[in-house]
């Protein structure tokens, strides 16, 4: 504790820095799964079956029929993991837990730059106080060390933003250091299209300040640093940009297929995830920055009007808006608070709300940033990874579809599925035995749902062979989740087996 303290009180970047890898190693260790659909079957479902010779939703070029469109996905960071997870199965890296445990532990160390750059930029716009409490926030604010470890775009996208908007404020005002700064605007909207919008919104800033120069020069950069990220399109498709032109093609008549939501969704979202008391503060902080930081803050503005017109509304888009309003609020209200003889004579109340905010923060960090997220689909597959004899599965959608994250199992067939009062069980039952010639046969049968008693005698009239294993309990926070909000399904994996030679005697 006492070099802790001295090292506070000495450097305290450090002192943060530290905190917030501590933070993110907890969450590297303790919240494996995955959160969405997204930051995973996007992402690591891909490039895991690509280092494996299989392309599992046939994204890849060679891999699609003849007036295919090509996919929406963008593949700069999803080709970055594919790098990542050879060089690991190279290396001899084969469990799939072990070689997710090494993604985490890299995203958390990439993340660490969030906390330095927010930590500069209050340091060079206030003081060392001020940038101390902006550290401390962006390390052990409760969403920030599971999304850190996450395979999320949408944050991984905020670094390379956050190192431009701090050469753009503290370096010198002139063209080469403009350059310098589109080069990180450009790697963020290669990463995630969107950050196009916030790179529109610095060049806005600059050309309203009269600042040609800067404009210009950070334009061009980001242009260029966008078309080098564009290269695996060349290398895929023989030309730029075809994923972009795709994904925008999608969008324009795709967006209402997603949560829609009410045009003030987004700053419910805010209020939520900074965790009032503090969310009023670091809102009214970050409205006092428009005018006295607006290159900190118009460029999330712009982005949060944005996302909050486009019709297709989730929490995970404005997360960079989330992080810059952090530090742009806490530079800002600090400044007011200040200057405020209210508050002057109010000392015992502003701590007791800042112990307060750190108490309920501490309470939804032990929630949010050290759960097993998906346990149950997670650890169904990994069961089968273990498993000497498995071959196929076939999926039983009993309460729930929820699609299985294959990666975990290590192979990469094209499972059955049966959905109770959908799909004839003698015709599935005809079907496997007919494929035997090109397709594996199933010899597990994964159960999804809570009861699902009378679905397996169902199975087992049909199944003779079928044989109970084991059961996998969703995670307490897959629980919470659900008690939350019953829409957000809670899934209970009974694991059977199968024999191929009782059930396909003919083969």
């Amino acid at each position: 504790m006492k070099f802790l303290n001295n090292l506070r009180l000495t450097q305290p970047l450090r002192f943060v820095l530290l905190i917030a890898l501590a933070a993110r190693m907890l969450s590297v260790v303790f919240s494996p799964g995955y959160l969405m659909i997204d930051d995973h079957f996007l992402v690591i479902e891909a490039a895991g079956s690509w280092i494996d010779g299989e392309d599992y939703n046939n994204w890849l070029p060679w891999n699609k029929n003849d007036g295919d469109i090509p996919s929406v996905v963008n593949f700069a960071y999803v080709g970055s993991q594919y790098v990542v997870l050879s060089t690991l199965k190279s290396l001899g890296f084969d469990d799939p837990k072990n070689m997710m445990f090494v993604v985490r532990l890299l995203h958390a160390l990439y993340s660490l730059l969030i906390v330095y750059f927010g930590y500069r930029i209050a340091e060079y716009l206030s003081d060392k106080k001020t940038a101390f409490t902006v550290g401390m926030l962006l390390a052990l604010f409760a969403f920030m060390p599971n999304f850190s470890v996450r395979n999320l775009v949408e944050m991984v996208c905020v670094p390379p933003l956050m190192w431009s908007t701090y050469v753009l404020l503290k370096g010198e005002r002139n063209f080469k250091t403009a350059l310098i700064a589109g080069i990180g605007i450009g790697i963020a909207t290669g990463i995630r299209y969107q950050c196009g919008i916030y790179g529109v919104g610095i060049g806005l800033v600059l050309l309203f300040q009269k600042d040609w120069l800067r404009a210009i020069g950070t334009g061009m950069s980001a242009i260029f640093a966008f078309f080098l990220m564009q290269l695996p399109d060349v290398f895929l498709w023989g030309e730029p940009f075809v994923q972009l032109r795709t994904y925008i093609d999608y969008n324009s008549t795709h967006a209402g297929d997603y949560p829609e939501g009410p045009w003030y969704q987004y700053g419910l979202t805010i209020l939520g995830f900074l965790l009032p008391p503090l969310s009023l503060a670091l809102i009214f902080g970050s409205i006092l920055a428009v005018r006295k930081y607006a290159l900190l803050i118009i460029p999330s503005f712009l982005f949060l009007i944005f996302h909050s017109i486009y019709p297709n509304k989730q929490e995970r888009f404005i997360i960079p808006v989330l992080i810059f309003m952090i530090v742009a609020g806490t530079i800002c209200w600090e400044m007011w608070q200040q200057k405020s003889t209210w508050w002057k004579t109010r000392e015992k109340l502003s701590r007791r709300l800042w112990n307060t905010f750190w108490i309920l923060n501490m309470l939804a960090f032990a929630v949010v940033s050290l759960s097993y997220v998906k346990k149950s689909r997670v650890e169904a597959m990994y069961y089968l990874y273990n498993q000497p004899d498995y071959k196929n599965f076939i999926a039983v959608y009993v309460d729930s579809a929820a699609q299985p994250p294959q990666f975990y199992s290590g192979k990469w067939q094209h499972y059955y599925w049966f959905v109770p009062g959908e799909t004839k069980l003698e015709i599935q039952h005809d079907d496997i035995c007919d494929r035997l010639s090109y397709q594996d046969f199933p010899n597990y049968v994964l159960f999804y749902g809570a009861d699902v008693t009378s679905i397996a005698d169902k199975f087992k009239s049909e199944y003779s062979s079928l044989s109970f294993q084991t059961t996998i309990q969703p995670g307490y926070f897959d629980r919470l989740l659900n008690y939350l909000n019953p829409k957000n399904t809670l899934e209970t994996v009974h694991i059977y087996t199968i024999d191929q030679k009782t059930e396909c005697p003919q083969q």
